[in-house]
């Protein structure tokens, strides 16, 4: 009668660990992510007159942008830079990233994407016709309309410094200056 017991109490304890297991998975699952946020990183090319930049984000949060407009869930690894799709994300990219240098847009010109094995997504770009490369005003609106929480960070590379400017609904425009 004592094993009974003892083997009650260890299978209780088991179901119980296990049940807690469970609970705490399915919270994960039923939360997503907390955090919504892109990284750009931009810096500028004295030889070429350039800003050289990369926007870092999470290759399923964009995929929310493509389902919203094509109505369809797609996996963007496989989407062609020449499909409707493709397109549509290099539209997407100048709508939403806007530079301004010296009086002057810069708009994005479109390099190419990349998908890593943890599911970031990053889009490569130059910004021609840079006025004042000491001075930019930055737009960042990326993800916004998809996520409330959305922040979008941007680093800016001048010479041998980096200044940087955190981005969000309230507050969609930012400007770095050098001395």
């Amino acid at each position: 009668m004592g094993n009974r017991n003892t083997s009650y109490a260890k299978n209780s304890t088991l179901n119980r660990f296990f049940l807690m297991f469970l609970l705490i998975l399915s919270s994960f699952a039923a939360y997503g992510h907390k955090y919504y946020v892109s990284i750009a990183e931009l810096e500028y090319n004295a030889e070429k007159n350039r800003i050289e930049g990369s926007l870092k984000m999470t290759a399923h949060d964009f995929e929310e942008v493509l389902e919203a407009k094509f109505g369809k869930r797609m996996e963007i690894e496989n989407i062609a830079d020449t499909s409707a799709a493709g397109i549509y994300m290099k539209t997407y990219l100048t709508d939403h990233f806007k530079l301004y240098s010296g009086g002057k847009q810069s708009i994005p010109l479109y390099i190419g994407k990349e998908v890593t094995v943890r599911q970031e997504l990053y889009f490569y770009f130059t910004l021609t016709s840079i006025g004042n490369p000491k001075e930019v005003k930055i737009t960042n609106t990326i993800l916004f309309a998809q996520f409330a929480q959305q922040q979008n960070i941007v680093h800016y590379k001048y010479k041998e410094q980096t200044k940087s400017v955190t981005l969000d609904s309230s507050k969609k425009h930012g400007k770095i200056t050098f001395d």
